[in-house]
């Protein structure tokens, strides 16, 4: 893969930077787009971690909760670079809080950032991709999107759930659109040892192990894999699909 210009949202946090890592490994002569919001040190450090004579990154923020910031943000690229070749929507937002605790604008604002700004990036840059006749878009989707977590003592993520079933359809829908040109799937990972994990009790990630045949969760570098490989020549037969990667289920 030569001279093509990726963006992945999200990419100051632990999956978003993973993917960064993996294509910068795997690309010669690339322009890496590293969005983010609130995280700038850690974009900015990962911009200077993968640049090299051959690879060139750049930092782009933008709160993609607010419509006129997805706007410029687009607006932006496409100005700079006129389209993008692979699109990863990774940025995502969710809150522990209890479903009789959670309000209108707490919903609100999941389904902004998760479904809404996902479907607007995917739109634009997807018919860019299409009048060129190539293009791969990649969604950071969730098995919580696919399966109610039964008997899980986390607290309950109705919003975001709802938020990653209508990404797998947004998924379906754009791989339909943007056919035959545009390839677009979806990864939807199990718990990953991110940051946005941490914080959970110690009896939380053992009573979910119980669940994971692999008996551990997964590292962000091993969702990066997948990624890589649906973006890669190795899966232009690969369209429209949905990829769990949650170390099976028991």
């Amino acid at each position: 893969m030569k001279e093509k210009v990726f963006l992945i949202t999200g990419a100051g946090g632990g999956i978003g930077s993973a993917i960064v890592r993996t294509i910068a490994q795997n690309v010669q002569n690339g322009v890496i787009l590293i969005h983010y919001n609130s995280n700038k040190a850690n974009a900015q450090k990962l911009k200077e971690e993968i640049e090299n004579e051959n690879i060139k990154a750049e930092t782009i923020k933008a709160d993609l909760e607010n419509q006129k910031e997805c706007e410029k943000l687009c607006e932006y690229v496409l100005n700079k670079y006129g389209a993008v070749d692979v699109l990863v929507n990774n940025a995502g937002f969710v809150e522990d809080k209890e479903l009789i605790e959670r309000t209108y604008e707490d919903f609100e604002k999941t389904v902004k950032i998760n479904l809404i700004a996902n479907f607007y990036l995917s739109k634009v840059f997807g018919y860019k991709m299409f009048e060129k006749k190539y293009g791969k878009i990649v969604n950071i989707s969730s098995t919580s999107g696919l399966i109610l977590h039964s008997g899980s003592m986390c607290p309950t993520s109705i919003d975001y759930d709802a938020t990653k079933a209508g990404i797998n359809a947004l998924t379906k829908n754009f791989a339909k659109e943007f056919a035959p040109y545009v390839n677009v799937n979806a990864v939807a990972p199990g718990w990953v040892d991110t940051p946005l994990n941490f914080e959970l009790p110690d009896y939380v990630r053992e009573d979910e192990n119980k669940k994971i045949l692999k008996n551990r969760w997964a590292q962000p570098n091993e969702i990066a894999d997948l990624v890589w490989f649906l973006i890669s020549d190795n899966a232009d037969f690969v369209n429209g699909s949905i990829y769990e990667i949650d170390g099976g289920k028991r």
